[in-house]
C-alpha cells in the first residue's frame, strides 16, 4: 500500500528539490517549435501557463477541456499535455481528439505507461515517481523545468540559488485563516499565483484567488474584507506591483510584497519555492498531520470522480 503523504514528508520533498532540479538540467530535450500548445489541469495548467508566458517561440496553454472544445486552435501544431500521472481523463480524451488535427502529440509524463502515454504519439518521461495523492511539490517545479526546457530552450537557474530565496521569500507570504488569500501577479508569476492557490486550497484547505496584476484592481479589489490577505508576487523591480502593494498598505490592508531578483527563470522558481514552503508552514502551525485534502473526504470523492 502507498504511503500516505503527511506535512513532514511534503517538507523533505520540498528540500530534495534543488538536487532534483539540477539534475533534470543535465538531461538533453528537443526543443517545441513555434506555435507549439501546452496543455495542462490544475498544477499542470500552471506549467503550461509560464511556458506560454516565458517562450520566445510564441507558444500558446490551454486547459485540457476548453482545448478538446476547440480543437483548431491546436490545428497542425505540437502539442504537449502534461500530466504528472497521465490519468487525467480530460487529458486522454484529449490525445484522442487531436490525433487527426495536431501536427504531433507529445505527452509529458512520470509514468511513459500511463493512458495519456499510450494515447499521444511520443512521450517526454519527467524523471520522478510521485506519491499518489500527493500535493505536487517536487512533481511540479520538475514538470515547470521540462515545460520551460521544451519552449524556451536554455533555462538560466541557479536552483539552490532559487530555494534560498524562495525560503526567504516565504517569511513575508501572508494567508488568511477565515478570508481569501489573494496573490496577484503578471505574467509568470501570474501562472505562480495559480499554483500557489492550489497549494491554500490543497494544504490548508483555504479559500484562495489568483489575479492578473492589472485585473485585480479592476475587479477582485472591490471584494476585499479585513481578514482578506494580498501577496504581490513578481519582479522586485516592477513598478505597478509596488505600486498596488503601497496602496493596499496604505489603506489598511493586509499585504505582502514577494519580490525575486535575478535571471528570470531563476525569479520564476524562487517564487514557486516561497508559496510552496509558506505553505507548509503554515500547515504545520495549523496542526495539520496531513495536507487537508486527504481528510476532505467528500469532496476528494467528487474530484477523483471528475477527473479520472
Amino acid at each position: 500500500m502507498a504511503r500516505r503523504p503527511t506535512i513532514d514528508s511534503t517538507r523533505a520533498e520540498f528540500e530534495a528539490q534543488a538536487a532534483l532540479l539540477r539534475s533534470l538540467s543535465g538531461v538533453a530535450l528537443e526543443g517545441a517549435g513555434e506555435g507549439s500548445v501546452f496543455v495542462g489541469a490544475g498544477d499542470s495548467y500552471a506549467a503550461a501557463l509560464s511556458a506560454s508566458f516565458m517562450s520566445p517561440r510564441r507558444v500558446r496553454a490551454f486547459d485540457p477541456y476548453s482545448l478538446s472544445r476547440s480543437p483548431d486552435w491546436a490545428r497542425g501544431s505540437t502539442v504537449y499535455i502534461i500530466s504528472v500521472s497521465g490519468a487525467t481523463r480530460s487529458n486522454v480524451r484529449l490525445a484522442a481528439a487531436l490525433r487527426n488535427v495536431a501536427g504531433r502529440v507529445v505527452a509529458v509524463t512520470c509514468d511513459p505507461s500511463s493512458p495519456l502515454a499510450e494515447e499521444s504519439g511520443e512521450v517526454v518521461e519527467i524523471p520522478f515517481t510521485p506519491v499518489p495523492k500527493s500535493p505536487g511539490i517536487a512533481a511540479f517545479t520538475l514538470s515547470l523545468l521540462v515545460a520551460l526546457r521544451l519552449s524556451c530552450g536554455e533555462v538560466r537557474c541557479d536552483f539552490s540559488r532559487a530555494a534560498s530565496s524562495g525560503r526567504r521569500l516565504a517569511k513575508d507570504v501572508l494567508t488568511s485563516e477565515g478570508g481569501v488569500t489573494h496573490l496577484v501577479g503578471n505574467n509568470e508569476a501570474y501562472a505562480a499565483s495559480v499554483y500557489g492557490a492550489a497549494k491554500v486550497y490543497e494544504l490548508l484547505g483555504g479559500r484562495s484567488q489568483a489575479s492578473l496584476l492589472e485585473e485585480f484592481s479592476h475587479t477582485a479589489l472591490f471584494s476585499l474584507s479585513s481578514s482578506d490577505r494580498v501577496d504581490v508576487i513578481g519582479h522586485s523591480r516592477e513598478v505597478l506591483a509596488r505600486r498596488l502593494h503601497k496602496a493596499l498598505k496604505e489603506n489598511g490592508f493586509g499585504c505582502a510584497f514577494i519580490g525575486a531578483s535575478g535571471p528570470r527563470a531563476e525569479r520564476l522558481f524562487a517564487l514557486v519555492f516561497s508559496l510552496q514552503l509558506a505553505a507548509i508552514e503554515v500547515a504545520a502551525k495549523r496542526g495539520l498531520r496531513s495536507p487537508y485534502f486527504l481528510s476532505a473526504r467528500k469532496k476528494l470523492r467528487i474530484s477523483d470522480r471528475m477527473i479520472y
